[in-house]
C-alpha cells in the first residue's frame, strides 16, 4: 500500500503565496486555498460526510466547485461529479445508480424524492466545528465515480482511485516536464475526467489554474493574455474557433492539449502557424484522462499519430486475442496504475472491459515500429462495408478539406447488399456555394471508392457528448427521418 501527505496542504506548506486559483471571483494562494477547504471539510464532516461517503454534485466550474472537489479528497469521501448538461431525467438515472449521501448543487437542481441535498452557497458560508487541516491520502482509496459520456449505451460509472489520479499527473510531468510558475487556462467541465485531473494535477505539481465557467474562444484569447497562461487543455471544436480569431496566440502558451476526438493533421498544422504549440493526446475516463501524448518535436513529422505512451503505462495492440506487431491495427489495450479498478455496480461490464491488469479500450489503432499509437476509430463506429474496413474519422478528415463544410460526423447505416453503407451529416457554412456535386468531386480525388459516403445529410449541428465526441449512434436514429442532401424537395 501506498500513502501520501494531503497534496495540497503539502503546496500550503512548501509554497504558501504561490497563486493556486484565480477567477472571475477572487484569486487564492496555496495557503489561502488550504485554509478554505479546510474549513469546508470541516462542514462536510459535521454534516456526517466521511471517510468512502458518497457526494455527488451538480455544479458549474467555479472555486467553490474547485474547494468542494479537495475538501472530498481530504475527507477521503468518494466524489461523484454530474453532468450540467443533462436532462433531470438523465440525472436521476445516474444519482439512483450511485446512492449517494449527499448531493450537492448550485440551487437550481430539480431532485426528485428524498434525497439529502444542499446548495454550495450554503456550505460555503457555514462555520465548521473545527477545520480538517490534513490527511494522509491512501493511494488504494476509491477516489471519484466519474460517468463515461455515453457515445454508446447508459453511462457507466468508472471507479478511480486516489493513485490514478496521482500517476495521471506524474505521467503528464514526466512527458511535459513542469514550469515553477505553470498556469493552466481551465475551460473543460469539472465532471469530464480530463478537467477533474487539471484541479489535481495543480495541486501535485504546483501551478495554479485559471478557471473559466465555460468555454468562449474570445474570452479565453483575452484571459490567457492577460495572465500569460502557458498550459491549455481543448477538444478540436475548441481549437478550431480559437484559430478563428484575428489575433496570434498569446506568446505565453508552451503546450496546448488536443483531446476528446481524432484531431485532423491540417488542424495540428494549421495551429502551430497561429502559435499554439497544440499535440494530439489520447486518453478515457477509464485511464484517468491522457496515456499517450504525442511530444511537440514530433508534431511535424508524426501528427497522424498521438505520440507514446506516457510513462509509466504500457499500450499494446490485441486482435483475436493475440497481441499484434508493430504496424498492425488492432483494439487497444493499456495497463498501467492510471487504469480504473473497474466500473461501480457492473460486475459483466468490468470482466469483459478489465483482463489481468489490461484495460480493453475498445478503440481502434495501431502501434508503429517506433512505439508511436495511432487511433484510428471506437471499434464499434468501424464500418464494415463488403468486407472492407473503413474509419469514419477518415472519411471526416478528408471532407472537412472542402471549403464551406462547418463539421461533419460520417457513421454506418445498414445496407441488405454491402452490410453497411457510408453516410456523412454535413453542417455546410450558408455563405459559401457548396453543391453537393463539388463536394462528391474533390473527395473523388481523396478516398478509394469503397469509402466514398452513399448518402449525405445537411444538418445544423453534429451531435456530440461532453468530451466532444460524435454521438453517432445519434446519428444513425436521426437519419431515419431526414431527406438526403440532393434528394428533390
Amino acid at each position: 500500500m501506498v500513502f501520501s501527505p494531503d497534496w495540497l496542504h503539502h503546496q500550503a506548506m512548501v509554497h504558501p503565496e504561490r497563486l493556486a486559483l484565480k477567477t472571475a471571483d477572487g484569486q487564492w494562494t496555496f495557503r489561502g486555498l488550504d485554509q478554505a477547504v479546510g474549513r469546508l471539510a470541516g462542514v462536510l464532516r459535521d454534516r456526517g460526510i466521511a471517510q468512502e461517503s458518497r457526494v455527488a454534485f451538480h455544479l458549474w466550474p467555479s472555486a467553490a466547485t474547485v474547494m468542494l472537489i479537495h475538501a472530498l479528497t481530504r475527507l477521503q469521501a468518494v466524489a461523484v461529479p454530474l453532468n450540467t448538461r443533462l436532462t433531470t431525467q438523465e440525472l436521476m438515472a445516474l444519482i439512483q445508480d450511485a446512492e449517494p449521501d449527499l448531493v450537492v448543487h448550485d440551487g437550481r437542481l430539480a431532485l426528485t424524492g428524498p434525497l439529502p441535498s444542499v446548495a454550495i452557497d450554503e456550505l460555503i458560508t457555514q462555520n465548521p466545528s473545527s477545520p480538517v487541516d490534513d490527511a494522509v491520502l491512501d493511494f488504494d482509496a476509491l477516489h471519484a465515480i466519474v460517468y463515461t459520456s455515453g457515445t454508446t449505451g447508459r453511462p457507466k460509472g468508472v471507479q478511480l482511485t486516489v493513485g490514478n489520479q496521482w500517476w495521471s499527473a506524474v505521467g503528464f510531468a514526466l512527458n511535459a516536464g513542469l514550469h515553477a510558475h505553470d498556469r493552466w487556462l481551465h475551460v473543460m467541465p469539472l465532471f469530464h475526467v480530463g478537467g477533474l485531473t487539471i484541479v489535481f494535477r495543480s495541486v501535485i505539481h504546483g501551478s495554479a489554474i485559471i478557471l473559466e465557467p465555460r468555454f468562449d474562444a474570445e474570452s479565453a484569447w483575452q484571459v490567457m493574455s492577460r495572465e500569460s497562461c502557458t498550459l491549455l487543455s481543448v477538444v478540436p471544436t475548441m481549437l478550431y474557433r480559437l484559430l478563428a480569431l484575428p489575433e496570434q496566440a498569446p506568446a505565453s502558451l508552451r503546450l496546448v492539449l488536443l483531446g476528446g476526438a481524432p484531431a485532423p493533421v491540417e488542424l495540428i498544422h494549421r495551429a502551430w502557424n497561429k502559435g499554439y504549440p497544440a499535440v494530439p493526446t489520447y486518453g478515457l475516463t477509464e485511464t484517468c484522462s491522457q496515456i499517450v501524448t504525442l511530444d511537440p518535436d514530433d508534431v511535424f513529422h508524426r501528427a497522424a499519430s498521438s505520440g507514446r505512451p506516457n510513462l509509466p503505462t504500457e499500450v499494446r495492440i490485441v486482435r483475436d486475442g493475440r497481441p499484434m506487431p508493430a504496424g498492425e491495427p488492432g483494439e487497444i489495450w493499456v495497463r498501467g496504475p492510471t487504469v480504473a479498478r473497474g466500473y461501480w455496480r457492473h460486475p459483466d461490464a468490468t470482466r469483459d472491459a478489465f483482463l489481468d491488469g489490461w484495460f480493453k479500450t475498445g478503440d481502434w489503432g495501431a502501434l508503429d515500429a517506433d512505439g508511436f499509437l495511432t487511433v484510428t476509430d471506437r471499434v464499434k463506429d468501424i464500418i464494415i462495408r463488403g468486407g472492407e474496413n473503413i474509419y469514419p474519422s477518415e472519411v471526416e478528415a478528408r471532407i472537412r478539406t472542402v471549403a464551406g463544410i462547418r463539421d461533419v460526423g460520417v457513421f454506418g447505416l445498414e445496407d441488405p447488399e454491402w452490410g453497411q453503407i457510408v453516410a456523412a451529416a454535413v453542417v455546410v457554412d450558408p455563405a459559401v456555394p457548396l453543391t453537393l456535386e463539388t463536394l462528391q468531386k474533390h473527395l473523388s480525388n481523396q478516398l478509394a471508392s469503397y469509402k466514398m459516403p452513399s448518402k449525405y445529410f445537411r444538418v445544423d449541428e453534429i451531435p456530440r457528448n461532453a468530451s466532444g465526441k460524435i454521438l453517432r449512434t445519434v446519428l444513425v436514429q436521426r437519419a431515419r427521418g431526414l431527406r438526403e442532401w440532393g434528394e428533390s424537395e
